[in-house]
């Protein structure tokens, strides 16, 4: 396909906003590219495998400084989500390629993502305090059983210490090994799995989630090393969409033009913004992109019961 100047100039303006986006908190471009994608090619497939690509390369822009800075540790135990994820990745595209359920995310997606725009115009991005609030909450209620009010606000004392930590040391809230370790791990494995392998989101709010809550991370290496578990599982359900795609649908899912465009915007402004997120507004980023999220799910949702 050939684009037109009005396309290409659309193309680089929406992945400018997936750079803002994934900067904050690790948040998909998927609201966005995907329904404008959908728009150019009507093709639900290429639109989730586009957006796959695009969050895979500028969650590698936004990483670079997160990386310059060190603020990510990688550690064997935290694999246990990524193969788990990986798996579950894997019969996902698999079933989305294979039975019925393919048919209807031509309506079905554009839906969900008006009402991923409502969201962001009622709350903005995704923020450090905002999920440091939600990481607390979330480490609290699983350990907080038989506990004492003493013993709760020493936890929560020794939480917030740690999500704040600048240090290089990373202690757990829940003991490894527990029942409750693993029912959070296998738990979040198979979130990431279905939301990457149906929906072609790379999950890094959730890794975030995963790495504060389970493996005691400070935020901002949980942010760091969360963009590093998104561009493996990206990697990963991209790489499934090609080979399933090829097999089962007798083509790739891949257009070089609408990825390059794409691209340009996105590592452009990731790395701009990754820089100085903490001087952006998320509440008005957010809303700025709700609006552009509403726009477009309800354009898609539009133009696929004309055609």
């Amino acid at each position: 396909m050939v684009l037109e100047i009005y396309q290409i100039v659309i193309l680089i303006s929406i992945g400018a906003l997936v750079g803002i986006s994934i900067s904050f908190i690790g948040q998909t471009g998927l609201g966005i590219v995907l329904p404008i994608v959908l728009l150019f090619t009507g093709d639900v497939f290429l639109a989730i495998a586009i957006n796959l690509l695009n969050d895979l390369l500028t969650s590698a822009a936004v990483s670079i400084g997160y990386f310059r800075k060190k603020q990510f540790k990688l550690r064997l135990d935290i694999f246990l989500i990524i193969v788990i994820g990986i798996v579950t990745t894997f019969f996902g595209v698999f079933i989305l390629m294979t039975t019925p359920l393919g048919s209807i995310y031509g309506w079905f997606v554009p839906i969900f993502i008006m009402f991923l725009g409502v969201i962001f115009l009622k709350r903005g991005f995704p923020t450090y305090e905002s999920v440091k609030k939600m990481a607390q909450n979330w480490a609290s209620k699983t350990v907080k059983k038989g506990k004492s009010e003493e013993e709760l606000t020493e936890l929560n004392k020794k939480i917030d210490e740690q999500l704040t930590s600048e240090t290089d040391t990373i202690k757990g809230f829940i003991s490894r090994g527990s029942r409750m370790y693993y029912i959070l791990a296998i738990g979040f494995g198979i979130f990431v799995g279905i939301n990457s392998g149906l929906f072609g989101a790379s999950s890094g709010l959730v890794f975030v989630l995963a790495l504060v809550v389970i493996y005691g991370y400070p935020l901002k290496k949980g942010v760091g090393t969360a963009l590093i578990l998104s561009m493996i599982i990206g990697l990963c359900t991209f790489s499934f969409y090609q080979i399933f795609g090829i097999t089962i649908k007798g083509r790739f899912f891949f257009n070089f033009e609408l990825s390059f465009y794409l691209a340009i915007g996105s590592i452009t402004s990731g790395i701009i913004a990754s820089t100085y997120i903490q001087k952006l507004s998320a509440k008005t980023m957010g809303r700025a992109v709700g609006i552009v999220i509403f726009v477009l799910g309800t354009l898609a949702l539009v133009f696929y019961f004309i055609t």
